[in-house]
């Protein structure tokens, strides 16, 4: 069965990992995400899922200081990265699960919801209602969403689609490696806060945020169900 343009950074993360030996993004979580499930209410009862866990980075961090999440990726080698890491930093592999959020749903609700980086890999209008029905659905009544996105609110930019899987050069630490391209595309705030709403999640808080690890800018919206 042919990949989803989505899944190339399944591609992308086996070459790293098995070249480098190290991590695509890095090892240092997004400090906007504690910071926000803090100002919000989270405290350990809460439960938490994300969406495109990548590498653990955020994930681990936060099980470490106890909070109660769940952790998922459409990517089979990025669990896989997970639960070896979870295992040394000595936190509970099996929260970690593969999953395409776009076609699976889960017989759970949360209390919060986040994904960092993840919304702005699919291109297509359908798949990115399917991501925000998928958040709505899963967030209990008064759950809390919190989606960070590549992008300064004014720029726009589509990939083709396509294209995705092709290898391209890409800078990694002080060399140049060839990785599977992935897709792109950034929207306004205007379409953004558009595609919270046609869902019935009502923003509740956004702003742009220079701390997201591997990122220039990136534009952050705390949400919550509509009436």
């Amino acid at each position: 069965m042919n990949k989803k343009y989505y899944e190339a950074y399944d591609d992308r993360y086996k070459q790293v990992h098995q070249s480098q030996n190290k991590p695509w993004a890095g090892d240092r979580p997004s400090p906007t995400i504690e910071k926000l499930l803090k100002k919000y209410g989270a405290d350990s009862n809460s439960s938490i899922l994300e969406i495109g866990c990548g590498e653990g980075q955020n994930a681990i961090y936060l099980m470490k200081r106890n909070y109660n999440l769940d952790a998922s990726d459409v990517s089979l080698e990025a669990i896989r990265w997970c639960k070896e890491q979870a295992k040394i930093a000595g936190v509970d592999e099996n929260r970690f699960f593969v999953m395409d959020i776009l076609n699976n749903n889960l017989d759970k609700k949360y209390d919060f919801i986040f994904s960092v980086a993840v919304l702005h890999m699919l291109v297509e209008d359908k798949d990115r209602n399917e991501f925000f029905n998928f958040v709505r659905n899963h967030l209990n009544d008064t759950g809390k969403a919190i989606i960070v996105v590549m992008g300064d609110g004014k720029m726009t930019r589509k990939t083709d689609a396509t294209k995705a899987f092709d290898l391209a050069d890409r800078p990694f630490e002080d060399k140049i490696i060839q990785v599977a391209t992935t897709s792109c595309r950034m929207v306004t705030w205007d379409q953004y806060l558009k595609e919270f709403q046609k869902a019935n999640l009502k923003v509740i808080n956004h702003y742009l945020d220079k701390t997201i690890s591997g990122f220039e800018v990136c534009m952050v919206a705390v949400a919550e169900k509509g009436k």
